[in-house]
């Protein structure tokens, strides 16, 4: 595990995160608020895809935000290149079920830290 949050924590992807992936993330209300290349609809096949890739990342840059029980969402870093090779780009979603609870701060305050 990455961060232990009490109630939350940000982990690697792991393959029975499948099902929830797909369930928070086939969300239009999610996904227009992400970059392009996220999918919408967003199906099985795609949260398959990803926690492969997620998996096989070296150096490691996605994680899931979970629960107790299931990924709720993600967080990942984008390291820069050349001239930004000292900068990055934080991207994270939740689930909408887990909006106004203050997890995202929660995640991203530590996830910078």
């Amino acid at each position: 595990m990455l961060l232990d949050l009490g109630e939350w924590s940000v982990r690697s992807w792991r393959p029975e995160d499948v099902e929830s992936l797909a369930k928070y993330a086939n969300n239009r209300n999610v996904s227009i608020n992400l970059r392009d290349s996220f999918p919408y609809p967003y199906t099985l096949n795609d949260a398959r895809e990803w926690v492969q890739l997620a998996m096989g990342q070296q150096p490691e840059t996605n994680f899931a935000i979970a629960n107790q029980s299931e990924a709720i969402g993600g967080i990942g870093l984008r390291p820069g290149e050349d001239v930004f090779r000292n900068t990055g780009e934080i991207g994270y979603w939740l689930g909408e079920p887990f909006w106004g609870l203050g997890i995202a701060t929660k995640v991203v305050t530590a996830f910078t830290d």
